[in-house]
């Protein structure tokens, strides 16, 4: 299962390396067992009439090692990275929920400032920006915000065939979705943009059939409503956002105004940080409540990665790709284990890879 161990003569040993995905070596062809070739006259005997066709003896087929691509589903049928696990919806749905509870105190206000469209403007605003994003030159600008540029010329160069190959497996075509890279020693980055297919420089690095399943691993992050949470933890969650960005800028000058008070010792340096503190202290008070279910139902976004990696590996496991990319999980767990601590959620997604391939 992605594993390659010694053997010293005798038997088997404690030492083992990552499979190298050159199965291609352990290929082993049968071949049908030598016959006497029939006389012509028997042949013709045996063969009958002339307009009835004889039955041809299929071909041996080779005995491969080599892991095959999955037959493509039939047409309405579940594909694998298509849609979220329960959980990840159930974070979704916490997440707009909380959102929302930063949204409605604002529609009342407005509804109070102006009673017939007023309340209407906080949720066009929110959902306006939202989908402006599905917009190419948005997403584009949004995966720039996240670290993303695109790959130079050697990057390229390296990441075409694989790319061309994943894409070919998967039946997509070439315009259908951008790849961008971005600079990290991670083995995975993934972007709200749903579009845009993210490579860290890291695994750009990799032989070529794991780079294939990194892709694949990366592609499966954007099929159909795998693209969900992303895209809602990260431009859904603006309300929650901008709350902390507000808050936060309130109280950052209180403190340095406070040490500025007191080496001035002046009175209006005390009054202007008793102003800035109540006025700070006020916002905090009326968004208090809306700020913690926001900042508790974002907090529950990590319980749906798992599911979302999970369901990731799934499509790379449907075509065919699962061996090498297990090997490159492992690979990337042992390169990182003696510097750092275990990566935990690496070694559950190598064990849960086991468990999902199919068996040999």
């Amino acid at each position: 299962m992605g594993r390659e161990r010694y053997w010293d003569g005798q038997t088997w040993t404690d030492q083992s390396r990552p499979w190298t995905g050159k199965a291609a070596a352990m290929t082993e062809h049968v071949a049908p067992p030598a016959t006497r070739r029939p006389a012509r006259k028997a042949l013709t005997r045996a063969r009958g009439p002339a307009n009835v066709p004889a039955r041809e003896t299929p071909p041996a087929k080779a005995l491969s090692l080599r892991p095959q691509p999955a037959t493509p589903p039939a047409k309405g049928s579940h594909r694998p990275g298509m849609w979220p696990t329960t959980v990840t919806l159930v974070t979704v749905v916490a997440v707009l929920a909380g959102e929302a509870a930063i949204i409605v105190p604002l529609a009342y206000a407005a509804h109070l400032a102006w009673p017939s469209w007023g309340a209407l403007v906080p949720f066009a605003a929110w959902c306006g920006l939202a989908l402006f994003t599905f917009l190419p030159a948005a997403q584009s600008w949004s995966a720039r915000t996240h670290g993303c540029r695109e790959p130079t010329a050697s990057e390229r160069s390296r990441l075409e065939r694989p790319w061309r190959a994943l894409l070919h497996r998967a039946g997509l075509r070439d315009r259908q979705y951008r790849l961008m890279v971005t600079d990290s020693d991670d083995l995975n980055a993934c972007t709200p943009a749903r579009r845009i297919v993210t490579v860290t420089t890291h695994a750009a690095s990799l032989p070529t059939p794991h780079l294939e399943a990194v892709l694949a691993h990366e592609l499966g992050h954007k099929r159909g409503l795998q693209s969900l949470p992303a895209f809602v933890t990260t431009h859904l969650t603006l309300p929650s956002r901008t709350l902390r960005w507000t808050l936060r800028t309130l109280w950052s000058p209180v403190v340095p105004m406070w040490k500025r008070a007191v080496a001035w010792h002046r009175p209006i340096g005390f009054l202007m940080v008793f102003l800035l503190a109540a006025v700070a202290t006020t916002v905090t008070l009326l968004a208090a409540l809306p700020a913690v279910i926001a900042y508790a139902a974002t907090t529950l976004t990590r319980l749906s990665k798992a599911p979302a990696d999970s369901e990731a590996d799934r499509l790379a496991v449907h075509l065919g790709l699962g061996p090498e990319l297990l090997t490159a999980v492992e690979t990337h767990i042992e390169n990182t284990a003696p510097s750092a601590a275990l990566p935990l959620p690496l070694v559950q997604r190598a064990q849960h890879l086991r468990r999902t391939l199919p068996p040999t």
